[in-house]
């Protein structure tokens, strides 16, 4: 609980803190505002979950290799992808309908703020905020959400409780109503990838996986949303 405090209100701090310095330089009403906001959301919680959560390690005695069972090996490599491709082929259709029944009941869907942009910004924008959002967000999400928060919960006796809350919690922090559905079953289906190989590098992949695609349709210029 005092870590998922300090992340809370680190991400506020830091986010108040950057407001205040890009609107100070004249960055808040240019046309690079939305890049510099994607920069300060991402970095708000990547900084502070990845910080606390070496310091909650070593509180614990513990190290990243031997708290979470990182290993680089083959079944991490091929339960990760795996993931990754299942949750994008159960995900996407889900998604999908998702947005043609908004359409159908009046509402007008939007992609993603990180999507929108990705699809028309500067080729080195691009490069930056697809970096953050691919490897260092699934580092920083993964070992909040399933190192810590799901192995919590599993240890206290209850891993089928741990792994709904702690999906449904994924799904709701990435605040989109349209992916709320496929994102909260990546989660699900994370955890299960983490207490099958007990080796979180499983979820690192899988996650980096999944968004890379993500990232990938979105620069095709093929449309989909």
């Amino acid at each position: 609980m005092a870590l998922i405090a300090g992340i809370l209100i680190l991400l506020v701090g830091f986010g108040v803190v950057f407001g205040v310095i890009t609107s100070a330089m004249g960055m808040a009403g240019e046309d690079g505002a939305t890049f510099w906001r994607l920069l300060a959301g991402l970095l708000a919680l990547q900084i502070p979950a990845l910080a606390l959560t070496h310091g909650f390690l070593r509180v614990h005695q513990t190290g990243w290799r031997k708290g979470f069972g990182l290993a680089w090996d083959a079944p991490a490599w091929g339960w990760g992808l795996a993931i990754a491709v299942g949750a994008v082929l159960i995900g996407y259709p889900i998604e999908y309908a998702a947005f043609e029944l908004m359409r159908v009941l009046g509402h007008k869907p939007e992609s993603q703020l990180a999507v929108q942009f990705l699809t028309q910004a500067p080729g080195w924008q691009r490069v930056i905020i697809g970096f953050l959002a691919v490897v260092p967000a699934a580092v920083a999400e993964e070992s909040l959400f399933r190192g810590v928060l799901y192995s919590a919960g599993r240890d206290f006796g209850y891993p089928k409780v741990a792994i709904a809350v702690t999906a449904l919690i994924f799904g709701l922090v990435h605040a989109h109503l349209a992916a709320f559905l496929p994102l909260t079953l990546l989660g699900a289906g994370l955890a299960w990838g983490y207490e099958r190989t007990g080796n979180l590098a499983t979820c690192y992949i899988a996650h980096a996986a999944y968004n890379a695609i993500g990232l990938a349709v979105a620069v095709s210029g093929s449309g989909v949303e």
